[in-house]
């Protein structure tokens, strides 16, 4: 306490010998003053700074707020490195995950899979539901510095509809009509108003300066097709491949010049593996940042502190489709009920896929809205007393002690054989269709149904059972889009090859449904429509869905999402969706006032 106030004195003291204080005292103040008080001086030039720089600090973050900052970078490792990067030939997952970092589209879809304005700063749909009219940003240009017009995107669906150029998306154009209104408008006409038809707007655009004199036998092997020019947020920055040629690692650099929000990461580097485990060592070295998928049961592997895994829900429903007429027994609604409530779709869910999958009773996706387990019929629920009641009651009963049951029935030749209830299940060779494959035969052995296990490969399977429907039951996926059409998999015009309804499900009313549905833009009205099909399909028993997959994505703890938002996304259609919006993906941060 006298330490302070003798301070004080000294402080008072210097004050009033130096009330007038000139650039010139000030100068000489350090020859003038005693040792003592040069040391007061110090002390409280020093207690000034902090006091000033503490309160300075502290108003400064009061009036600031972290927000997204420009910089950082961001590694993936990826299965299989790209061959075509270019979105008129996109048939790999690689090639479309770098696509849509590279490209953009008219329109696109965000994290919770609402439609939004990419390209494109607004669009019309006519009362009708056949034309479609899209009016472009004006600030949008190629990451060459040349302007994105409406020639662009004329000449991109045209080379597309061109069967010269042997695109895979030219099936979704078929029929579409598109027409220059003026530089920054185009007109899409369609013969017959179909809703899903928002989705195609989506394709991503390539530059007509850059592609117009290329060839169609040069397309696919075009050096533009590594070295891709696009007006996405990241651009092309450099590659480095083995003497073979093979990819090993490809680096993006952020796009300045972007017409939406970011991209904050200054880098996206791909590095490519051939398995899983070899991506799950490269975690541990410090190699990559994150991956995708990452295998349920191989998340275990990864350090908390390495990463989150996000859990993404995607429309592809797994399930068994009955063929009716290749089998007398499955023609017998009770046998096809008997088999839903013998399934533990739980189970099944977990041990497959390595449990990155989610039971599912809708024939619909999950997540599409407005179609809820309550909107729809029941599907079965697993309930073996139940599955063998109802088989005791259709007249299969196990007579002679083998574990399987039998009935006398007419075969082909309306002779009267006994037949067992024997079935052949028929998938994939995946190991996760494996795994499930051999729980249901299991399952269904517990209620004296016998069921053998055929896997083949994916183009056998596609070739020898799928194309001329050539099985009993077939454990199958259906890959849904943002705007789930399920005409192709159900209406009956699809029973037979090129249609995808596998499950040769024929109703009047069904039939009718779907086809309205097409032709209805409302998205609530048409979501009405899936609810009041979903209904009939689950009473008829075509099928049973099994589960739902689930995109297991693993990304670094640090990385965040501009919005506020614990994650970019809640579902996803395929892989590369989950870059929808890489251009709010950030790792550095600044305070802005």
């Amino acid at each position: 306490m006298a330490l302070t106030k003798k301070v004080f004195r000294d402080f008072m003291r210097l004050c009033r010998r130096w009330k007038l204080l000139t650039l010139r005292k000030i100068v000489y103040l350090p020859h003038i003053l005693s040792v003592q008080e040069k040391r007061f001086a110090l002390i409280l030039a020093l207690v000034a700074l902090l006091a000033g720089g503490g309160l300075g600090l502290r108003t400064y973050i009061h009036f600031t707020h972290p927000v997204p900052g420009i910089g950082g970078s961001y590694t993936e490792g990826m299965i299989g490195p790209p061959r075509v990067i270019n979105p008129l030939y996109l048939s790999r997952d690689t090639d479309r995950d770098i696509s849509r970092l590279v490209f953009s589209g008219l329109l696109t879809y965000d994290g919770t899979g609402n439609v939004v304005p990419d390209l494109a700063e607004r669009y019309e749909i006519s009362r009708d539901g056949k034309t479609y009219i899209v009016f472009l940003r004006k600030n949008a240009v190629w990451h060459d510095g040349k302007p994105l017009t409406a020639d662009d995107v004329l000449f991109t669906i045209n080379r597309i509809q061109n069967p010269q150029y042997k695109s895979p998306a030219r099936v979704n154009w078929q029929g579409v009509e598109v027409q220059k209104i003026d530089d920054y408008t185009v007109r899409f006409v369609l013969r017959t108003p179909y809703a899903p038809f928002i989705e195609n707007l989506t394709q991503g655009i390539i530059p007509k300066h850059l592609w117009e004199h290329i060839e169609p036998a040069q397309a696919v092997l075009h050096d533009l097709n590594m070295h891709p020019v696009g007006s996405g947020p990241y651009q092309f920055g450099r590659f480095k491949s083995t003497s073979e040629g093979a990819v090993i690692w490809y680096t993006l650099d952020r796009n300045p010049h972007y017409y939406r929000e970011g991209p904050y990461l200054q880098t996206i580097t791909f590095l490519f593996f051939t398995t899983e485990d070899e991506m799950i060592a490269s975690i541990h070295k410090g190699e990559i940042d994150g991956f995708g998928p990452i295998t349920a049961s191989r998340t275990s592997a990864i350090n908390p502190g390495q990463g989150v895994v996000f859990n993404i829900p995607t429309p592809r429903i797994f399930s068994i489709f009955f063929n009716q007429r290749t089998s007398p027994a499955l023609a017998d609604t009770a046998v096809r009920e008997a088999i839903a409530r013998a399934l533990d779709k739980n189970k099944i869910a977990l041990g497959s896929a390595g449990g990155g999958a989610i039971a599912l009773d809708s024939i619909l996706p999950p997540f599409q809205k407005s179609v809820t387990a309550g909107a729809t019929a029941p599907e079965p629920a697993y309930d073996p007393d139940r599955s063998r009641a109802l088989l005791d009651a259709a007249g299969w009963r196990d007579t002679d002690g083998d574990g399987v049951r039998e009935k006398k029935i007419r075969d082909a030749k309306k002779k009267l054989v006994e037949m067992p209830l024997h079935f052949t299940l028929t998938t994939g060779d995946s190991p996760d269709l494996g795994a499930a494959a051999e729980q249901i035969r299991t399952m269904l052995a517990d209620v004296g149904i016998s069921a053998d296990v055929q896997q083949k490969s994916f183009a056998d399977l596609e070739a020898s059972v799928i194309r001329p429907r050539a099985f009993e039951i077939l454990l199958f996926g259906q890959v849904y889009g943002y705007e789930p059409d399920p005409f192709a998999f159900w209406h009956s015009s699809q029973v037979k090859d090129p249609g995808l309804n596998i499950a040769l499900f024929a109703d009047k009313k069904a039939d009718r449904i779907l086809e309205d549905a097409r032709h209805t833009v409302d998205r609530s009205a048409r979501n009405e429509k899936y609810q009041e099909f979903s209904r009939i399909a689950m009473r008829a028993l075509p099928a049973i869905p099994l589960y739902t997959q689930l995109y297991l994505y693993l990304l670094p703890r640090d990385m965040q999402f501009s919005g506020g938002q614990s994650a970019p996304f809640s579902r996803i259609t395929l892989p590369a969706d989950r870059f929808n919006e890489i251009n709010r993906w950030y790792r550095v941060t600044r305070r802005a006032f």
